[in-house]
């Protein structure tokens, strides 16, 4: 997907109902999916910012499908504000900008979908949580997030990327790409695939911790990290939660197990140095904490029981993809060096090794926290 020119951008800006004069519009690095551009409109002396995307069709195979889902999403989360009493809803929920036509969104001349979004003054984007106060914050918005969302009237959202926790097809996906081995990549991480084939299990452990299927399918993120929260520049609380591309039916053990893999531990994704990779427990019960809080009543002793296993599935996961990439040749994640790929995932390997050391003591932390927040034990 080739990046759009700054007249494409300019083009695709002008269809949308937002008024006032271009001052301007300039690349903005949002994420890794979409192309992104920052602009700048004033009209009556009065300056807005809004952020303009292509959707990535690529990844997104039915943009009008993630459009609908955010309508739905930000106009059920302003009427539970309103209920809530919850003032000035526009610093917490981001809402699509129309176009001229009243549509959702624009549709240029090439076939790509193009959405306006409102910038939200006054916030700012944190890429690593630097304090346990930072990562309690983040995972009570997510939390708040799926309670505010588990009424949403039916039908369910659009899977906007299918099967996209399904863990048992990533693991399936290492093994045919290791038997193809089409770099010729395969001998030189065999200990790697070894380790995580021989967790095979775990793809398929939530389901059994659940009794058999008996979690709960409802909205989720599905890409729960602190980069995808607003932070009040004034205060430091969690404003709203952003990118709502994937928010679709899923577990709230993906989104807590996200939270985990994102923050629990003092190291960079792609870090090299393992021994500096794992667990920070107090780190760990911030993140239990702040989620159970903001989920409050609305989670179910079975999703609960969930949580350090969901922990354990997504750092898996992520490990059977970065691995599975690096096999195939390094077709889906960008990489800044040779053996970017691999690097990510013995580093996930290294943390999940942390996570099953760890997981008695993690059982306990989610209980203690279960029962601080009143949450069904």
């Amino acid at each position: 997907m080739s990046a759009p020119s700054r007249d494409e951008a300019r083009a695709a800006l002008a269809r949308f109902a937002a008024g006032g004069t271009l001052v301007s519009l300039a690349p903005h690095p949002t994420g890794l999916i979409n192309h992104s551009w920052l602009a700048a409109l004033e009209s009556s002396g009065t300056r807005k910012r809004y952020l303009l995307q292509q959707i990535n069709r690529h990844v997104f195979r039915r943009p009008a499908e993630v459009l609908e889902n955010m309508q739905r999403i930000t106009s059920h989360l302003e009427a539970r504000l309103a209920r809530e009493g919850v003032g000035d809803a526009t610093r917490h929920v981001v809402p699509l900008v129309p176009t001229r036509e009243g549509a959702l969104g624009h549709v240029d001349e090439r076939g790509e979908t193009w959405r306006l979004l409102p910038w939200v003054e006054g916030t700012r984007c944190v890429e690593r949580a630097a304090t346990e106060a930072e990562a309690r914050e983040t995972a009570r918005a997510f939390g708040l997030f799926a309670r505010r969302l588990s009424d949403l009237p039916a039908p369910p959202l659009h899977l906007t990327i299918p099967a996209f926790h399904d863990t048992a097809a990533r693991v399936r996906a290492l093994e045919r790409v290791v038997a193809e081995d089409s770099a010729g990549r395969a001998a030189a991480c065999h200990s790697e695939t070894c380790a995580l084939l021989d967790r095979r299990a775990l793809a398929t452990e939530l389901v059994a911790t659940a009794g058999g299927g008996a979690l709960r399918v409802r909205p989720v993120h599905n890409d729960a990290k602190i980069t995808n929260v607003l932070f009040d520049v004034a205060s430091g609380a969690a404003l709203a939660v952003v990118d709502l591309d994937t928010t679709m039916p899923g577990l709230v053990a993906h989104d807590f197990g996200d939270l985990v893999r994102s923050a629990v531990s003092d190291s960079e994704e792609d870090e090299r140095e393992l021994s500096r990779v794992g667990v920070r427990l107090g780190f760990f019960g911030a993140l239990a904490e702040g989620y159970l809080a903001g989920i409050g009543g609305a989670i179910e002793p079975t999703e609960r029981d969930g949580l350090v296993t969901g922990a354990l599935v997504i750092v898996y996961e992520q490990a059977v993809r970065f691995l599975t990439d690096h096999v195939d040749g390094d077709r889906y994640y960008r990489i800044a060096r040779a053996g970017h790929n691999l690097d990510r995932a013995r580093a996930q390997l290294a943390l999940l090794v942390s996570l099953e050391r760890a997981r008695p003591e993690l059982e306990r932390i989610v209980g203690a926290a279960a029962g601080r927040s009143g949450s069904p034990r």
